[in-house]
């Protein structure tokens, strides 16, 4: 008995993918990582959002091309990208809020070494 005996024939083991689609997400992962260096390089005060954001994009396309989401149904692929997204946009707020209160905590440290 070998161990195919027992499979399916409907049922797909793997999901083959093109090289062009495999390396087509590489390079779109490799950009996006090169615009996250980009963004973090300009210093502004949202580039922590933008990174998250750019984040965000790539986990999806990991788990939409190396987690095979794009063989799975669509309400799948929905839930998987948009709990992604949503979790990138509440660690940049988060984290944005807590770079929003820094003077405040500085300056009242300043006041109680001075008060000391």
């Amino acid at each position: 008995m070998h161990h195919d005996d027992n499979v399916d024939p409907d049922y797909d083991l793997g999901h083959p993918a093109s090289m062009k689609s495999l390396v087509g997400v590489f390079g779109a992962l490799l950009f996006l990582t090169f615009v996250t260096v980009w963004v973090a390089e300009l210093h502004l005060e949202f580039d922590l959002a933008v990174s998250m954001f750019i984040a965000s994009i790539k986990a999806s396309l990991v788990a939409i091309w190396f987690m095979h989401l794009n063989h799975d149904s669509g309400i799948n692929r929905v839930v998987m990208v948009g709990s992604i997204l949503f979790f990138g946009l509440f660690l940049a707020v988060v984290l944005g809020d807590a770079n929003y209160y820094q003077p405040d905590i500085v300056e009242y440290v300043q006041d109680q070494a001075a008060t000391n």
